[in-house]
């Protein structure tokens, strides 16, 4: 129609400024900063957390093979010459336990050995369980030693099983029933039998520089 204005509609994309001041920049930059230093400090302490705890389950496992090793010995031991013998006045040396300072050593007579395959050895020996010094240090070593040759030093066989002692300290009990049965050193020539059960405390240093303390009781089957 004449005179008439027709509208015409025109569509345009909104422009937009994709460009970044220099001060949102260092923000990004000082926030992304402050994140990974977050991720990266917690990832190592989940890390040094992880070594820790393993360490620590290295030690119990340590202490868990000595109270093993121990129960397996004291529960063979056996009055070495009073087995099949009626001569109540016969007392050999089959068991000694002593103190040196603080901590204790014990020697006895046990069935526990285990020769080798297609051996005519005995199962006997004798046992021997004491700390040595570990040089620059004030931790043991844990030794048993091992010696198929009854009453005779040499021939025998010694080992660590453990280098992280502070403390191995044995008492023996004679008396189930009686708080005087708890003795700290016992001498089978002079009471002619084996304890009834041995009281093992030992102290481990951790991976912490902690002490930590273990114990139990070990009953012994032919101890009266």
């Amino acid at each position: 129609m004449k005179g008439k204005e027709t509208f015409k509609f025109r569509w345009q994309w909104p422009i937009i400024d994709a460009g970044f001041t220099l001060l949102e920049l260092l923000i990004a930059f000082f926030i992304s900063a402050i994140v990974l230093t977050t991720v990266y400090s917690s990832f190592f302490q989940i890390i040094k957390a992880k070594d820790i705890v393993e360490n620590e389950l290295d030690l119990y496992h340590e202490a868990r093979v000595i109270f093993t090793k121990l129960t397996e010995d004291f529960q063979s031991a056996y009055p070495r010459g009073l087995l099949y013998n009626k001569n109540k006045n016969l007392k050999p040396s089959f068991f000694l336990g002593e103190k040196e300072g603080e901590n204790s050593v014990v020697t006895f007579t046990s069935l526990s050995r285990r020769p080798s395959a297609n051996s005519s050895d005995s199962d006997q020996a004798e046992i021997s369980y004491y700390l040595e010094p570990i040089p620059n240090t004030d931790l043991y070593y844990l030794i048993r030693e091992e010696n198929p040759r009854i009453g005779i030093e040499n021939g025998g066989t010694r080992y660590p099983i453990s280098e992280h002692l502070v403390a191995f300290d044995l008492n023996y009990i004679t008396d189930l029933d009686s708080e005087e049965g708890l003795v700290k050193e016992l001498d089978s020539t002079q009471t002619g039998s084996l304890p009834r059960a041995v009281e093992v405390r030992l102290i481990l240093r951790s991976p912490r520089n902690e002490n930590v303390e273990f114990s139990s009781f070990i009953l012994v089957p032919l101890g009266h």
